[in-house]
C-alpha cells in the first residue's frame, strides 16, 4: 500500500538539527548517552537504527516530559578496526575516515535522531587525541601507568598485543585468528589498584543485573589493562625515553603528539610499530635533560580513546582543558551494548575513578544508570558479513521513509532483547501510519482525550518497551483524538507527527510539546 504522503518531502520541511541542541545550563537537564559507532566502510547498519532508534524514542519522551535533553554522538575512528578496513581498501586511513565518518554523518541525520551535532568528537581528530595523550599522562604522573616486560597476548594475524578482553577463548575478537603468546616489554594501566572499588561500586548503579554480575566475575580475575598497540593508526602513546632520565613524559604544553602521515603504515609482525622507521619523528630530545633521546613509538588502544569520550561532549568545544569540572556530569542514562561490559564499561569506570580521585570530576562512576540493546536478526538469521545480510538503512529510508523503518525495527521485538526485523513489519508499519494519516486528515478527529492508553504508552516509553508502545497504539487509534493520537505516536515517527500536528493546526511544533495530562480520576 503506497503511503498518502512523500517521506523525503517531510524530513525536508521539519528536520531541524538546531532542535537538539541542549542547554547545558538548565537545571531539569538529562545526559542521555549512545555508544559512539566506529564508521566502517560498510555505513550504518539497521541494528545501529534499532539501538539508536530506541534512546531517541527514549530522549523524545523525557523532552515532552519537561525535560532539557542532551543526546550527543561521535565517531570513534582510531583503532585497529579501522586500519584494517584501510589495508583492504589500499588508502590511507586518514583520508579512508573522512569519507567514512561523512556517510556515517549522512546515515545517523536520515533516520531522524535528534543529535546534538553541535558537540560531536572525533577520537583521530588531534583537537580530540590531545587529550586522550593528556590523560595518559596524568595516569603516568599518579603511578597508574607503567611499562613491564611481561607474558602477553599477540595476534599472528592483527601484529600486534590484544588486553584479554579483545580475545575470545584463544581467538582474536576482531578477526577470528588464535592468538598466541610472547614476553614483550608494553605498558599498562593499574586497573588492579582499583579492584576493589570497582567491584563495589557495582552495588549503586541501575544496571542490569546480567550486566553487573558478568563485570563482577571479571573485575574478580582482574589483571591491569595492557594498551599498547604495535600499530600505526592511534595516538601515539606521549612518552620519550632517555637513556638518562628514562621514560620521560612529554611535556603538555606540546601536546599532541601528531601521528606523522606515512604511506606505508602496514604493520611490521616485528613487535615494533611501522612508527618505528619513522626516523625523524622518533628522534627528539629529552624533555629532562635536553639530551638525544626517542619517541615511544607504540600507540594506545582505541578503548583509551573511548574511555572519556562522554566527559568532552559537553566541553567538545574548549581548547585549553579536556573538560571543565563545573559542567561534566556522569551521564544519566547509558544506551549500551552487552559486548561492552568487561571492555569499555569498566575503562571508562577506572578512568573516571582515576580522574575523581585527582579532584578532576565531581564524581566517580560514569553511567549510574545503564540499559544494554538486544540483537537484530533479518528474516530469522543473525545478520552478519560472512552470510551476507547485513542490512543497510538507505534503501528502506529511501523507499518507506525513516519513520516507517524506526518503527518497523521497534517493533521486532523488545529493545533490551532484541528480535527479527522482517518486510512484512514493514509492511504493516507502513500500513499503519497511513491509516494514520488519512483519519487524522481527511476523518474526524474527535475522540477519547482522557484515555488510559496515555498512561500505557507512557510506561512503555518510560521502560524502553516501544514494541508495547506500538502495538497499543495500533489498538486504539481510530477511537483517540486526534491531536492526543498525533502527540503519543510523536516520539516513534517525528516526521509524521510533526505534518500532522500542523494540520491539525497545533501551536508550534509537535516535538515542543508537553506528554499529554491524564485527569487524576484516569491516572
Amino acid at each position: 500500500m503506497a503511503l498518502p504522503f512523500d517521506p523525503a518531502e517531510l524530513a525536508a520541511r521539519w528536520r531541524d538539527d538546531s532542535r537538539y541542541h541542549a542547554d547545558l545550563t538548565a537545571p531539569n537537564l538529562r545526559y542521555h548517552l549512545a555508544e559512539f559507532p566506529y564508521p566502517s566502510g560498510d555505513g550504518l547498519h539497521v541494528g545501529h537504527v534499532f539501538k539508536y532508534g530506541g534512546l531517541d524514542v527514549y530522549s523524545r519522551y523525557w523532552r515532552m516530559r519537561g525535560f532539557e535533553v542532551f543526546q550527543p554522538i561521535g565517531f570513534d575512528s582510531f583503532g585497529i578496526n579501522a586500519e584494517n578496513f584501510a589495508l583492504r581498501a589500499g588508502e590511507h586511513p586518514a583520508r579512508l575516515m573522512e569519507r567514512t565518518i561523512a556517510n556515517f554523518r549522512r546515515q545517523l541525520s536520515s533516520v531522524g535522531i535528534g543529535w546534538d551535532w553541535s558537540r560531536a568528537v572525533t577520537t583521530s581528530d588531534p583537537a580530540y587525541y590531545r587529550w586522550t595523550q593528556w590523560l595518559f599522562i596524568r595516569l603516568f604522573r599518579a603511578g597508574l601507568a607503567y611499562q613491564a616486560e611481561a607474558p602477553v597476548i599477540w595476534c599472528p594475524s592483527c601484529l600486534t598485543v590484544l588486553a584479554r578482553e579483545q580475545v575470545d577463548g584463544d581467538r582474536c575478537e576482531r578477526c577470528d585468528a588464535v592468538v598466541g603468546e610472547r614476553v614483550m616489554k608494553q605498558w599498562f594501566l593499574r586497573t588492579t589498584s582499583y579492584q576493589a572499588r570497582l567491584h563495589a561500586g557495582l552495588e549503586r548503579v541501575d544496571w542490569p543485573e546480567k550486566a553487573k554480575n558478568r563485570q563482577r566475575r571479571w573485575i574478580e580475575q582482574l589483571r591491569d589493562w595492557l594498551i599498547s598497540r604495535q600499530r600505526y593508526w592511534g595516538p601515539p602513546i606521549p612518552i620519550v625515553h632517555c637513556s638518562s632520565c628514562g621514560a620521560v613524559p612529554v611535556p603538555e604544553d606540546q601536546l599532541p603528539v601528531l601521528l606523522p602521515d606515512v604511506e606505508d603504515f602496514r604493520p611490521t609482525g616485528t613487535g615494533v610499530s611501522p612508527l618505528a622507521s619513522v626516523e625523524s619523528w622518533v628522534r627528539t630530545a629529552c624533555p629532562s635533560c635536553g639530551g638525544d633521546a626517542q619517541r615511544e613509538t607504540d600507540v594506545s588502544d582505541t578503548f583509551l580513546d573511548s574511555s572519556w569520550y562522554f566527559l568532552r561532549y559537553p566541553c567538545a568545544d574548549l581548547a585549553d582543558r579536556a573538560w571543565d569540572p563545573a559542567v561534566v556530569r556522569p551521564a544519566d542514562f547509558l544506551a549500551g551494548g552487552p559486548e561492552h561490559v568487561t571492555r569499555h564499561h569498566l575503562y571508562a569506570r577506572f578512568v573516571t575513578m582515576a580522574m575523581h580521585d585527582q579532584g578532576l570530576v565531581p564524581f566517580d562512576e560514569p553511567f549510574p544508570s545503564m540499559r544494554l540493546g538486544g540483537l537484530l536478526n533479518h528474516d530469522g538469521m543473525k545478520m552478519s558479513k560472512s552470510r551476507g545480510n547485513v542490512v543497510s538503512p538507505d534503501d528502506y529510508v529511501a523507499a518507506h521513509g525513516c519513520d516507517v523503518l524506526r518503527m518497523a525495527l521497534l517493533f521486532s521485538g523488545r529493545w533490551e532483547e532484541g528480535g527479527d526485523f522482517t518486510d512484512a513489519a514493514v509492511v504493516g508499519i507502513e500500513r499503519f501510519l497511513g491509516r494514520v494519516w488519512r483519519r487524522v486528515v481527511d476523518g474526524d478527529p474527535s475522540g477519547e482525550i482522557d484515555s488510559p492508553v496515555i498512561d500505557v504508552v507512557g510506561r512503555a516509553y518510560d521502560t524502553m518497551r516501544f514494541n508495547v508502545a506500538i502495538a497499543r497504539l495500533m489498538e486504539t487509534w481510530q477511537r483517540l483524538d486526534a491531536r492526543t493520537l498525533v502527540l503519543l505516536l510523536a516520539p516513534l515517527a517525528p516526521d509524521v507527527s510533526a505534518e500532522l500536528w500542523n494540520r491539525l493546526d497545533g501551536a508550534g511544533n509537535v516535538h515542543d510539546q508537553p506528554w499529554p495530562a491524564l485527569r487524576p480520576s484516569i491516572a
